[in-house]
């Protein structure tokens, strides 16, 4: 495999990164040959939104038709209407929530202020809006908190996310009741709901599919998935079926699976991809055939389902975009969703009949300049004779080597143009991308495989990945280091716990005591459900927690958080950090005000990813 110092051009650099463009929220109407996209930075300023847009685009000619921008607001979803006459969308300036309706030929539009937090919303077949939105503070409260007297019931103090009608001119008409709405889907005067029993966060994991009759006001609960999670309802045209993706599944917004359908009549389900050795992550109907996105070790393509056959229409080594929720739509028989490789930036495509694709924006054309960097799809052996796969990009044979865990554990390390990771090939270290046993990209059987076993035989996928890379040749020097983020965090915080082949090591927003994350996390349905047992049985908790094998630690150790994190609480490092120094480790510990799970300020980014490189080359 060829290296990235090999005939070396522009580098990679951390300001590089801070110029992608994300291109997320794909939509399309066939009537009106239109496409839209949302336009967003990878970072924003403090105390700012992302810069962000909608990209109307000619879908013939790919032509951009408008650039639509709500000033100081950051767009988050928006919806084409079934007869290309207006677009919808929503926006917020982390304050204030609100609706835009759009005349797309007048530009004329109608702003809303919402009363509450704004998540989703689509057009129904008679031209009004269905709008996902947290029920808003009663005035009752207003009032209170305005006195001082601001005290929060945990958890009891929850509003629902409640589905809403807004007709133009009538206003708005409440359809749930009482029911926490993640997705929705609708069907002639019938909705399909992904819900839950509670408005906290956690009941998530718990969601089953549900059926709305708006005329009647009924409520029906059409399946149940016990411990696995659904996701992507979508209703036949004929309004007979609904399919969905059904797997176990790490967060909400990251979703892939099998695909299931379900009968609306007889409420008989059949699992249409079982045993397959894809990953499923989206599936649109179009007449009687079922179109579904999918993603195999690294390559991702869409195929058709019909009479029980799967006929491939496209595939190609790469990542349909955004990587942890990949979209894709359908117009005629064109299809259309943003994309990357390794040679490419995230661009919107679209596929003709031929299955030719064809880059339609130069949205990243600013980071066109810089090379691309080679990367290889590795695959090997676990101690256990279980097929493993991951990525592995080269710095040179003889360079240090960075293992980059990714986070889930049921999401998986795309193949990518540029991410966080590139600008450390471009300095000389390689990286290995391992998606071990619990990701996805290998069908269900494999993203449920450490289910009851996290921080187990995935680790030893790693190591065994780490040695089959030493064995082949790829990686000769004696310096490996690891590093992850969320999932990833915990693994990097269990390897130095379990091994000391490291010279170093950069946990994010990481696990370190099971027990204590359960009691303060906004997740706490999450660990049990992957674990497979209670947090208070005494066994697997206790005995995957890093906080309780410190003593072995020799590797020195950097860790990152956000101090506003709800998933994993900053707690996780603080404890980490405290039981290290306090045992004479090496240990330093960042902490970034007004961050939640993940880094999104603009040197807040910078500053991460500049100490990770600086924290490595330290001990190279």
């Amino acid at each position: 495999m060829a290296s990235y110092t090999e005939g070396m051009g522009k580098r990679h650099t951390v300001d590089d990164y801070i110029k992608l463009r994300t291109l997320n929220g794909i939509d399309a109407c066939e009537s009106a040959a239109m496409i839209s996209i949302i336009s967003g930075s990878m970072t924003h300023e403090k105390e700012k939104v992302r810069d962000s847009a909608i990209i109307l685009l000619d879908a013939l000619s790919g032509r951009e038709l408008q650039r639509i921008s709500d000033h100081g607001f950051n767009i988050t979803s928006a919806r084409i209407s079934r007869d290309g006459s207006k677009i919808a969308f929503l926006s917020n300036d982390n304050k204030n929530h609100r609706l835009t309706i759009r005349n797309i030929a007048s530009g004329l539009e109608e702003k809303l202020l919402l009363e509450g937090m704004a998540h989703d919303l689509d057009w129904d077949k008679d031209g009004n809006i269905v709008l996902l939105m947290t029920e808003p503070v009663s005035q009752e409260l207003k009032e209170r908190q305005e006195k001082g007297d601001d005290f929060v019931n945990y958890e009891a103090d929850e509003k629902f996310r409640s589905l809403y009608i807004y007709t133009p001119g009538l206003g708005f008409r409440k359809i749930t009741e009482n029911i926490q709405v993640w997705e929705f889907t609708s069907a002639q005067s019938k909705v399909v709901l992904v819900a839950s029993d509670n408005p906290s966060e956690g009941s998530w994991y718990r969601s089953k599919l549900l059926q709305v009759d708006i005329a009647k006001h009924t409520v029906d609960v059409l399946y149940d998935p016990s411990w696995r999670a659904i996701a992507r309802p979508r209703v036949s045209p004929d309004s007979k079926k609904v399919v969905f993706l059904e797997s176990l599944m790490s967060d909400f917004g990251v979703f892939s699976g099998d695909v299931i359908e379900l009968d609306l009549e007889t409420r008989q389900t059949r699992n249409l991809t079982e045993n397959h050795d894809r990953s499923y992550f989206d599936a649109h109907w179009k007449d009687s055939s079922l179109y579904l996105l999918w993603g195999k070790e690294c390559m991702t393509g869409i195929s058709t389902y019909s009479n029980n056959l799967l006929t491939d229409l496209w595939n190609s080594i790469g990542t349909v975009m955004p990587s942890y929720l990949p979209e894709f739509r359908i117009m005629k028989k064109t299809l259309v969703f943003s994309y990357q490789d390794t040679e490419n930036p995230t661009e919107v495509c679209v596929v003709d009949n031929n299955g030719k694709l064809s880059r339609i924006t130069k949205e990243n054309s600013a980071v066109m300049d810089c090379d691309p960097i080679p990367a290889e799809i590795v695959k090997w052996k676990s101690s256990d004779g279980m097929d493993i796969y991951g990525i592995f990009r080269s710095a040179g044979d003889n360079s240090p080597v960075v293992v980059d865990v990714h986070g889930g554990p049921t999401s998986y390390s795309p193949l990518a143009f540029m991410d966080r990771m590139t600008n450390l090939v471009s300095s000389g270290f390689s990286v290995f991308s391992p998606n071990y046993r619990g990701s996805v990209g290998k069908g269900r059987s494999y993203a449920e495989a450490n289910r009851g076993d996290m921080g187990g035989m995935d680790f030893e996928d790693i190591i065994a990945g780490m040695e089959y890379l030493r064995a082949s040749g790829r990686a000769k020097a004696d310096k490996w280091f690891i590093t992850g983020g969320s999932y990833g965090g915990f693994m990097t915080a269990w390897a130095i716990t379990q091994s000391d082949r490291f010279s170093a090591a950069v946990g994010l927003f990481g696990i370190s005591d099971w027990v204590s994350f359960h009691g303060t996390t906004h997740i706490a349905d999450w660990d049990a459900i992957h674990y497979n047992e209670s947090p208070y049985a005494g066994k697997k908790f206790e005995r995957f927690s890093p906080l309780n094998y410190v003593d072995k630690v020799k590797t020195p150790v950097l860790l990152l958080h956000g101090i506003d994190d709800p998933y994993v609480p900053l707690g996780q490092y603080l404890q980490f950090y405290r039981a290290l120094k306090d045992k004479g480790k090496v240990v330093q510990l960042l902490m970034f005000p007004r961050e939640g799970h993940g880094f999104s300020e603009t040197e807040h980014v910078k500053r991460s990813m500049n100490e990770i490189f600086n924290w490595f080359s330290k001990y190279t």
